[in-house]
Protein backbone atom coordinates (compact mmCIF):
# COMPACT_ATOMS: atom_id res chain seq x y z
CA UNK A 1 0.00 0.00 0.00
CA UNK A 2 3.07 2.23 0.75
CA UNK A 3 4.08 1.99 -2.96
CA UNK A 4 0.68 3.30 -4.15
CA UNK A 5 0.70 6.15 -2.08
CA UNK A 6 3.78 7.39 -3.24
CA UNK A 7 3.06 6.57 -6.90
CA UNK A 8 -0.31 8.25 -6.05
CA UNK A 9 1.79 11.22 -4.99
CA UNK A 10 4.40 11.55 -7.71
CA UNK A 11 1.04 11.31 -10.22
CA UNK A 12 -0.60 14.15 -8.39
CA UNK A 13 2.87 16.39 -8.70
CA UNK A 14 3.39 15.46 -12.27
CA UNK A 15 -0.02 16.47 -12.82
CA UNK A 16 -0.18 19.90 -10.46
CA UNK A 17 3.15 20.75 -12.50
CA UNK A 18 1.45 20.38 -16.31
CA UNK A 19 -1.15 22.49 -14.45
CA UNK A 20 -3.82 19.45 -14.95
CA UNK A 21 -4.55 18.33 -11.45
CA UNK A 22 -7.15 20.88 -10.57
CA UNK A 23 -9.13 21.24 -12.74
CA UNK A 24 -9.29 17.52 -13.32
CA UNK A 25 -9.27 16.84 -9.61
CA UNK A 26 -13.01 15.41 -9.33
CA UNK A 27 -12.49 12.96 -12.57
CA UNK A 28 -9.35 11.69 -11.32
CA UNK A 29 -10.35 11.54 -7.55
CA UNK A 30 -13.84 9.53 -8.74
CA UNK A 31 -11.40 7.69 -11.24
CA UNK A 32 -8.94 6.67 -8.71
CA UNK A 33 -11.58 5.75 -6.00
CA UNK A 34 -13.22 3.61 -8.17
CA UNK A 35 -9.34 2.18 -9.23
CA UNK A 36 -8.87 1.54 -5.42
CA UNK A 37 -12.47 -0.23 -4.80
CA UNK A 38 -11.41 -2.60 -7.95
CA UNK A 39 -7.77 -3.06 -6.66
CA UNK A 40 -9.23 -4.71 -3.15
CA UNK A 41 -11.90 -6.36 -4.40
CA UNK A 42 -9.44 -8.41 -6.97
CA UNK A 43 -7.25 -9.15 -3.68
CA UNK A 44 -10.29 -10.25 -1.79
CA UNK A 45 -11.29 -12.83 -4.76
CA UNK A 46 -14.45 -10.72 -5.88
CA UNK A 47 -14.00 -10.53 -9.52
CA UNK A 48 -17.43 -9.46 -10.57
CA UNK A 49 -17.71 -6.29 -7.55
CA UNK A 50 -14.02 -5.78 -9.20
CA UNK A 51 -14.99 -5.53 -12.92
CA UNK A 52 -18.38 -3.46 -11.76
CA UNK A 53 -15.76 -1.27 -10.15
CA UNK A 54 -13.20 -0.72 -13.28
CA UNK A 55 -16.68 -0.30 -15.37
CA UNK A 56 -17.49 2.49 -13.13
CA UNK A 57 -14.44 3.98 -12.79
CA UNK A 58 -13.64 4.08 -16.67
CA UNK A 59 -17.20 5.62 -17.71
CA UNK A 60 -16.61 8.30 -14.76
CA UNK A 61 -13.40 9.20 -16.42
CA UNK A 62 -15.08 9.07 -19.41
CA UNK A 63 -17.89 10.94 -18.81
CA UNK A 64 -16.21 13.84 -16.87
CA UNK A 65 -14.12 14.67 -19.87
CA UNK A 66 -14.00 18.24 -20.70
CA UNK A 67 -15.86 19.95 -23.26
CA UNK A 68 -14.85 22.01 -25.65
CA UNK A 69 -17.52 24.97 -25.66
CA UNK A 70 -18.99 26.51 -28.81
CA UNK A 71 -17.18 29.44 -28.93
CA UNK A 72 -13.91 27.49 -29.07
CA UNK A 73 -14.72 26.50 -32.65
CA UNK A 74 -15.97 29.49 -33.71
CA UNK A 75 -12.27 31.20 -32.43
CA UNK A 76 -11.07 28.50 -34.13
CA UNK A 77 -12.02 29.00 -37.51
CA UNK A 78 -11.64 32.68 -37.38
CA UNK A 79 -8.27 32.29 -36.23
CA UNK A 80 -7.46 29.73 -39.24
CA UNK A 81 -9.45 31.77 -41.58
CA UNK A 82 -11.91 28.52 -42.29
CA UNK A 83 -15.55 28.43 -42.76
CA UNK A 84 -17.87 26.48 -40.88
CA UNK A 85 -18.07 23.64 -43.56
CA UNK A 86 -14.78 23.24 -44.26
CA UNK A 87 -13.08 19.83 -45.04
CA UNK A 88 -9.86 18.55 -43.47
CA UNK A 89 -7.52 19.55 -46.21
CA UNK A 90 -8.98 22.87 -46.28
CA UNK A 91 -7.92 23.30 -42.61
CA UNK A 92 -4.30 21.37 -43.26
CA UNK A 93 -3.98 24.16 -45.67
CA UNK A 94 -4.82 27.08 -43.48
CA UNK A 95 -2.97 25.90 -41.04
CA UNK A 96 0.13 25.60 -42.99
CA UNK A 97 -0.25 28.55 -43.98
CA UNK A 98 -0.93 30.46 -40.30
CA UNK A 99 1.92 28.51 -39.24
CA UNK A 100 4.22 29.64 -41.55
CA UNK A 101 4.07 33.01 -39.82
CA UNK A 102 3.05 32.22 -36.30
CA UNK A 103 6.35 29.66 -36.00
CA UNK A 104 8.95 31.20 -34.17
CA UNK A 105 11.57 30.68 -36.86
CA UNK A 106 9.97 32.64 -38.64
CA UNK A 107 9.33 35.69 -36.25
CA UNK A 108 6.68 35.01 -34.58
CA UNK A 109 6.22 33.22 -31.51
CA UNK A 110 5.45 29.81 -28.98
CA UNK A 111 2.39 31.37 -28.12
CA UNK A 112 1.20 31.88 -31.50
CA UNK A 113 2.22 29.26 -32.76
CA UNK A 114 0.31 26.75 -29.86
CA UNK A 115 -2.84 28.45 -30.84
CA UNK A 116 -3.05 28.12 -34.44
CA UNK A 117 -1.77 24.21 -33.79
CA UNK A 118 -4.35 24.00 -31.01
CA UNK A 119 -7.03 25.64 -33.88
CA UNK A 120 -6.26 23.03 -36.22
CA UNK A 121 -6.75 20.27 -33.79
CA UNK A 122 -10.01 21.35 -32.24
CA UNK A 123 -11.55 21.83 -36.10
CA UNK A 124 -10.20 18.21 -36.90
CA UNK A 125 -11.66 16.59 -33.71
CA UNK A 126 -14.56 18.21 -34.19
CA UNK A 127 -14.59 17.06 -37.53
CA UNK A 128 -14.29 13.56 -37.03
CA UNK A 129 -16.91 13.61 -34.37
CA UNK A 130 -19.33 14.83 -37.21
CA UNK A 131 -18.39 12.17 -39.78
Amino acid sequence: MGIALILAAALAWWLHKRGELVPNLVRLGGSGVAALFAIRMLETGHLLMAAIAAAFGWYWWKSQAPKAAAGDARKARALLGVPPNADAEAIQAAWRQRIAAAHPDAGGSDAAASAVTAARDLLLAELRQRN
